[in-house]
């Protein structure tokens, strides 16, 4: 059973609850006043319990009261200002972990809302039995790659499946899946 697209959940990731925490610490917003702003605006009284986009809207609320996002020791920014996180590790590994984007999350829910899942819960299953990503929390840059490509697979292959392999070349009525034949059609189906 497909259900809406509304109802798809992606949770807060860690970074996230990382930058609240600080911004609240940053703006001296007492535990009280924290807790009353997210009753207000979300109805909860932890930011655990906020979705990806809410802990945005949160954050973007946090920087106009005047939080800024001062990289810490070891990280640094690179030319499209993805962060890059430093870590150290073993001799001859890399050591430059680039976090998720929140571009690439967008991707993710759009390449998600063209499956017609089983589950409610479809795309935190489907992340967590095939790329390895636990609870549906994507948090670096080789997650959302795993992810965006396994998710396209599923859904060509679905589709090469219902309506055969020239599907690339036919035209549909759902909008979204015009675009993804727009911009992932093989050479060979483009005309």
């Amino acid at each position: 059973m497909a259900y809406p697209k509304t109802t798809r959940f992606i949770p807060i990731n860690g970074n996230q609850i990382t930058v609240i925490k600080m911004a609240q610490k940053a703006l001296g917003i007492t535990d009280d006043n924290y807790r009353d702003m997210l009753e207000d605006r979300y109805r909860v009284r932890s930011c655990t319990n906020l979705s990806y986009l809410q802990a945005r809207a949160f954050i973007a609320e946090l920087e106009k009261k005047g939080f800024t996002l001062k990289p810490p020791k070891g990280i640094a920014r690179t030319r499209n200002n993805r962060r890059r996180v430093l870590i150290s590790r073993r001799k001859g590994e890399s050591n430059v972990v680039v976090m998720v984007t929140p571009d690439e999350i967008d991707k993710v829910n759009a390449v998600s809302a063209l499956i017609k899942w089983q589950y409610e819960d479809g795309l935190q299953r489907f992340l967590a039995a095939r790329m390895g990503i636990k609870d549906g929390k994507i948090l670096t840059g080789n997650d959302a790659y795993l992810a965006i490509e396994g998710l396209k697979k599923l859904f060509e292959n679905y589709m090469k499946k219902v309506h055969g392999s020239e599907w690339w070349t036919m035209r549909f009525a759902d909008p979204q899946i015009t675009e993804y034949i727009r911009i992932h059609c093989p050479e060979e189906y483009r005309y």
